[in-house]
């Protein structure tokens, strides 16, 4: 049996560090109010939620609780749960796989029994933050319901979660206030740490079982746990806990954040010597961290734990500054897929622009063509006769033709005509997109170009309504004069 599962908590009393909340559930069951409502227990992996949740279940199916509330650990139900964690009247379910509708439909079966025997059944809900939509829509009318002639409701849970921000509401409304489980002491884990290693004859120094409580970020499970594979390397000291907590590689950390922005090649190595071993993505988080660590040791925002170098933290908190923000976000943004060559990059990018995020790689080069000369547009003509042959504009060109953009071809203009043009319209020609966007961009009209191409907008439309009207402009003045029938 592991070390975790043998000295796991059976009483309140042997429960760390969370004595209001024990004060309380014990009240709920010497006032004889246990089943008018659900719980709810939150809290990070580790930290003895559970175990709080299985003990409260003990006393709720107890039938002789002690007057402070607590299981008596001698009837059958308590014997039963003590020594398979289950009985016929408590059921724990893993939310994470067994979420569904049809888990809860068995369960309110259940209920249908337990309401003919007279008998009580309490549901404990392991990560029940991963229970369904559907599943939790079934709950929520028995959990509501009472029992016909008291105020005990018919379904009394236990829900035990790391994320109670993801429990619908309308759970957590009929669940008493949450019980946020408290975060121990190092210190108070350390003598914890410190009966299971005389129990077991474990050597131990206390300094390295405080070391041990720190790294596992006072998850007591996982310091158990890690007890258990530092003895494997002999008794219980600071050396055989880092090397196998790997507590070497902070160093190394150190070795990235103190020479970016001074010795690329050297965090480059420090780099290399944590991907040799660590993953890419555990290297990206714990460069956050202590990224974030040596920001806010600068600021004496906190004390860091005694495994740190706490003047290097510091140095380079105080060197880098805010640009150490900066270094987290970029490590916190890792891809999804991190490789060791992305690592590289970001270190690379780092060094290069520091904490600017927005700083990015500029790439020079030399220019392949000539700048396009900018159009301008020709200044209106002035004093030029119309002829009488001069046929009537053609409505199809674009109105930016009178400044250029469009050119009649070489036949389309006739010769011998004095001052006047002929512009056919088959052979215009349109001119590329980009040179109408060119030509759009271009210097301000004259309010003498203005007026030339409003009339000539105002003929095209009169044509397409039909007007069968054509006009002579005088381009000096843009007058017009309407024949019939198209004579000139």
């Amino acid at each position: 049996m592991s070390l975790d599962t043998k000295y796991r908590p059976v009483d309140y009393d042997d429960v760390l560090g969370q004595e209001t909340w024990i004060r309380i559930l014990r009240r709920f069951v010497a006032t004889g109010t246990q089943f008018r409502q659900s719980y709810l227990f939150a809290g990070p992996f580790g930290s003895g939620k559970t175990t709080l949740g299985r003990i409260l279940a003990r006393a709720l199916l107890c039938d002789a609780p002690t007057p402070a509330g607590d299981p008596c650990n001698a009837c059958p139900s308590c014997r039963s749960m003590i020594e398979t964690e289950n009985s016929i009247d408590f059921t724990e379910v893993d939310a994470a796989t067994n979420s569904g509708k049809a888990e809860i439909n068995r369960i309110k079966e259940e209920l249908q029994y337990s309401t003919f025997s007279g008998r009580r059944r309490i549901y404990l809900f392991d990560e029940s933050h991963q229970l369904s939509k559907d599943a939790l829509d079934a709950m929520l009318k028995p959990l509501e319901e009472n029992v016909p002639g008291t105020q005990d409701k018919r379904l009394v849970c236990i829900f035990c979660t790391t994320e109670p921000e993801k429990m619908r509401a309308t759970i957590l409304s009929r669940c008493a206030a949450a019980f946020v489980i408290q975060p121990v002491l190092p210190a108070i884990i350390a003598k914890r740490l410190e009966m299971i290693c005389q129990k077991e004859g474990i050597g131990y120094e206390f300094d390295a079982l405080v070391t041990l409580a720190e790294v596992t970020e006072c998850h007591i499970r996982d310091a158990i746990k890690a007890i258990e594979g530092v003895s494997m390397l002999g008794d219980v000291t600071k050396e055989n806990a880092g090397q196998y907590l790997k507590l070497d590689l902070n160093t190394a950390y150190l070795d990235v954040l103190e020479n970016i922005g001074t010795d690329l090649a050297a965090a480059m190595r420090a780099v290399r010597s944590i991907l040799e071993r660590t993953s890419p993505v555990a290297a990206y988080e714990k460069l956050a961290d202590v990224a974030l660590l040596a920001y806010q040791t600068s600021l004496g925002a906190v004390k860091p734990y005694s495994f740190w170098d706490f003047s290097r933290l510091d140095g380079v908190g105080r060197r880098h500054g805010m640009s150490l923000l900066g270094f987290v976000n970029r490590f916190a943004s890792r891809p999804g897929r991190p490789t060791a060559a992305m690592l590289m990059c970001d270190v690379g990018h780092l060094h290069h622009a520091g904490g600017n995020l927005d700083a990015g790689v500029v790439i020079v080069r030399e220019p392949t063509a000539p700048a396009a000369v900018p159009f301008v547009p020709a200044a209106p003509a002035e004093n030029v006769p119309v002829t009488e042959g001069v046929k009537k504009t053609n409505p199809s060109v674009d109105t930016q033709s009178s400044r250029g953009n469009v050119e009649p071809s070489p036949s389309a203009v006739p010769a011998g005509r004095g001052g006047g043009v002929h512009v056919d319209r088959r052979a215009v020609q349109h001119k590329t997109a980009a040179k109408k966007s060119q030509a759009a961009t271009a210097g301000t009209l004259t309010p003498e170009e203005f007026g030339r191409l409003l009339a000539v907008r105002l003929l095209e439309l009169g044509e397409a309504n039909g007007a069968g009207l054509s006009r002579r402009f005088d381009l000096d003045h843009c007058g017009a004069e309407p024949t019939r029938g198209g004579q000139g």
